[in-house]
Parts: structure tokens; C-alpha cells; sequence
């Protein structure tokens, strides 16, 4: 668990992890937790739990609730996860509205910032036959605006470290994570019952359960920790397992004609999971290595990759 009375404040809190990372840390009732999104966050059961909900949309400033909260602690997750039709818009959310937080926080007394960042930064690309660790460069595949974006927010996240080396700065890179309820780019393809595959290609794949998440918010925060951090379950799970393991059927299919159709049925509508680059992500390997956190921080894994895949395919 973080530190006793932090005074925290969380973007994104109405998603996924926003939800998980609220409950994590209103657990402590001496943590104030401000919830900011663009709508209404639920708050924890008990009473005895200091929490607030903020309407607010993130690319609007934060300087008046860092100041009348005196948030001493900033986790930032708001980013929109699907792929958008409106480039300008995602692009609004996701990069300027972290560099719009980023000055806020130079002007008020926050100690700790984590950006909850992706795996998929180091790239899905021919040869990635090692698990990358931090020191090696982000190298997002080209056109996939979500990578790209991570990379573009991690930049400016790391240049405002740099010029406040007295604050713990840190960014969390995550593999998919995983748990009832999860919806990110993987889980809306997982989801269909007949999913093509690229033929030739069944690429270890690494997964995240939720509770390990927000366990590693834990550890980054109660260690003080700056710098960039790879998150991952242990163990791997195949493409091909993966699509077993939720109920659907692989079909195998040539990777530029399942490119070509991916493309295709993007820009007739048809599915708004993802363009055709999406597709380099099932079809080459971009494991991590989470020795840094385990050295550092004490962090372990509780649940493997495939447990946490597991997670959210048997509550579906």
C-alpha cells in the first residue's frame, strides 16, 4: 500500500483501471482520493472512505483541484483506448491534455506523478526476440496512433521529470491488463467467435491481472520510484491458446490480406477495433522484462498471464 495520508488525484477514474485504482487506494481511509472524468465516478462503499468526485474533462486545467485538494500525488490514466476515427480529438486527450496536467503540477506542491503508459511502445515488429527492458527506445509501430500516442505523453512525462528531479516520477509500461470487466484493443478482438489470424504466426503473448496493477502503483509509490518500469504477468500465453481460451475459433489468413481486409473493413465502418497495422500486433512478439521492478520494488506477479487472460474470459 502507498503511504499514509497521500492526498491523491486520479484521471480516468470511471474505466477499467480507474475503477480498480480508486478501490485500491481508498482501501487506506487516511488517502484522500479525488476522482476526476468526464463523467461521475462511483465511490467506495464504506462511508468511513475520504473520496471525491470531480466532473471535469481532463483537457480542461487542473490547477484549482491540486490546489483546493492539496493533491500531494498525481495518477494519471485517462487516454481513449480504442482506435479513433477522430485523430485530433484522441490526440487532444491523450498527449496535450498530459502535457496541459504536466504544467499544472509544476505550479502545485505534487511529490509523486505515475503515467500509466504500454507495452506496445517498444513495437510489434519482425525480430522482437527478446523481452525488451527500460533501457531499450520506444519504437511504436507507424500508424498506430495508440503506441504512438503512449510514446508521444512517456516524452513529455520524462522531460517534466527531468526538470523536477526533487518529484518521483515515474511511468508504468504495461503489457494488456486483464480482470472481469476488462475492454481495451485486445478484448474487443478476443471477443468474436471466428477471428482471423495471421497464417504462420502464433506469437507469445504476456498479460497483466488487475490486482497485480494496482499492486505495482503500490510499490512505485511507497518505494519513492522514478524512472520507467515494464509491467507484466509471468509466464506467456500463444495467440492461438488465447483465442481457445475465450471461446473463439482461429482461421487462419495470409497477414497482408488480412491487413488489406482489416483496412478495408475500418474505413467501410464495419469494426472500429482496429486499421490494418493493428494487425503486427498478433503477429510478432513484444514481451517485457519486469526484473526492474522486482529488483527495485519488491513486486512479484501473483497471477500468471494466462490466469489473467483467464479472468476476464470466464466472467464474460
Amino acid at each position: 500500500m502507498p503511504d499514509k495520508g497521500r492526498r491523491i488525484l486520479i484521471t480516468g477514474s470511471t474505466g477499467f483501471l480507474g475503477e480498480a485504482t480508486l478501490k485500491h487506494l481508498t482501501s487506506d481511509d487516511s488517502n484522500l482520493v479525488v476522482a476526476v472524468d468526464v463523467k461521475p465516478t462511483r465511490g467506495p462503499a464504506s462511508e468511513t472512505r475520504r473520496f471525491v468526485s470531480v466532473v471535469r474533462d481532463v483537457t480542461e486545467p487542473l490547477d484549482d483541484l491540486l490546489e483546493s485538494y492539496s493533491i500531494d500525488t498525481v495518477i494519471h490514466l485517462a487516454f481513449m483506448l480504442s482506435a479513433q476515427r477522430d485523430p485530433e480529438k484522441a490526440r487532444a486527450v491523450n498527449v496535450d491534455a498530459t502535457e496541459s496536467l504536466l504544467a499544472s503540477c509544476s505550479s502545485a506542491d505534487v511529490k509523486s506523478f505515475v503515467y500509466l503508459s504500454s507495452a506496445t511502445v517498444y513495437g510489434a515488429h519482425p525480430g522482437n526476440d527478446h523481452p525488451f527492458t527500460e533501457s531499450e527506445p520506444p519504437n511504436p509501430v507507424k500508424g498506430f496512433a495508440y503506441s504512438e500516442h503512449k510514446a508521444e505523453a512517456e516524452r513529455l512525462v520524462l522531460q517534466y521529470a527531468e526538470a523536477n528531479p526533487d518529484q518521483h516520477v515515474c511511468v508504468l509500461r504495461g503489457c494488456v491488463i486483464m480482470g472481469p470487466g476488462a475492454q481495451n484493443f485486445i478484448t474487443e478482438s478476443l471477443g468474436l467467435r471466428m477471428l482471423p489470424v495471421p497464417a504462420g504466426s502464433n506469437p507469445e503473448m504476456q498479460f497483466l491481472h488487475v490486482d497485480d496493477y494496482c499492486a505495482a502503483v503500490g510499490a512505485v509509490l511507497t518505494q519513492g520510484s522514478r524512472g520507467v518500469f515494464n509491467i507484466a504477468g509471468s509466464s506467456t500465453v500463444s495467440w492461438r491458446e488465447m483465442v481457445r481460451i475465450a471461446g473463439g475459433t482461429a482461421i487462419p489468413m495470409p497477414a497482408p490480406i488480412l491487413r488489406a481486409l482489416t483496412d478495408l473493413t475500418w474505413k467501410l465502418g464495419l469494426q472500429r477495433r482496429s486499421t490494418g497495422v493493428g494487425v503486427s500486433f498478433i503477429q510478432h512478439p513484444w514481451k517485457v522484462s519486469t526484473e526492474r521492478l522486482e529488483s527495485e520494488c519488491g513486486w512479484r506477479a501473483k497471477h500468471s498471464s494466462k490466469d489473467a487472460l483467464r479472468s476476464w474470459a470466464e466472467a464474460r
